[in-house]
């Protein structure tokens, strides 16, 4: 039942990320590289059968030999469906080796890491699928909600608000393993910031299920996925094709929480 799912969970997302194709052509470009991304951590996570071990932080059980085999799949694939900039960084990486393609996983999976965007791109689609699939097999704590992931330490890429009474209550996702966790509603997911007179949002009449949930105190911010209003969405999915609300954000002067996996 479980590999069962785990099939349904990837299929929903490159399905997802197809619709999103039809409907952004603005982001076409970033969302066939994303589509193309899926399916090579599909194949990664379906192959990956670790066990966790509770005796054990989550980013050190995960292997860096392991991984970095699977590097010169996700290089091969920057060079066909990236930018001209992520095909440059593919082919530097390339020609230094299995050494770079190391410390670069190295940097990410320890939470140390400076990387460009483009070099972060590489690292993190090799270790998300591993990182979920042993995150998968935790129980989840009620009682938690700090502004960290549970599982792994990361720090949130988005919010999901879901539906709840009358109401929706408020989810972190995670960036390295995408676990969700529960959060307040009007808090900074990343200072703590609690004045809901300094906690702006935005959205487009266009897209109302996601909007930008900014801080004029620390000046970040993240996009949050409303799936009351689309219950259809695909949070990690809709969060990159949404990237108009990121050239809003930035614009106005805000920073995000962490850039997503296509760089946004």
């Amino acid at each position: 039942m479980e590999r069962i799912e785990h099939r349904q969970r990837w299929s929903a997302r490159l399905r997802r990320a197809s619709e999103m194709l039809e409907q952004h052509t603005a982001a076409a470009p970033a969302l066939h590289l994303y589509r193309a991304t899926l399916e090579f951590q599909q194949d990664l996570a379906l192959r990956s059968n670790q066990i966790f071990d509770l005796s054990v932080p989550l980013r050190e059980q995960i292997d860096i030999s392991e991984v970095s085999a699977a590097f010169p799949g996700i290089l091969s694939l920057g060079l066909a469906h990236g930018s001209e900039t992520l095909q440059h960084a593919a082919q530097d990486l390339r020609q230094s080796g299995e050494s770079s393609w190391r410390r670069n996983l190295n940097a990410v999976l320890t939470g140390s890491s400076s990387l460009a965007a483009t070099e972060d791109f590489f690292a993190r689609a090799c270790l998300q699928p591993v990182a979920e699939n042993l995150q998968l097999q935790l129980s989840r704590d009620a009682n938690y909600h700090e502004k960290t992931c549970p599982a792994c330490g990361g720090v949130p890429q988005a919010a999901v608000l879901r539906p709840e009474g009358e109401g929706a209550s408020r989810w972190l996702l995670c960036s390295f393993c995408l676990c969700e966790w529960p959060f307040r509603r009007l808090v900074c997911a990343w200072c703590g910031e609690e004045d809901k007179e300094k906690l702006p949002r935005y959205s487009n009449e266009e897209w109302p299920y996601v909007h930008v949930e900014a801080c004029d105190t620390c000046r970040h911010y993240l996009k949050a996925i409303d799936m009351s209003i689309d219950g259809l969405a695909v949070p990690i999915v809709d969060e990159v094709a949404l990237a108009v609300l990121d050239i809003w954000a930035k614009d106005h002067g805000y920073t995000k929480i962490i850039w997503n996996l296509v760089g946004f």
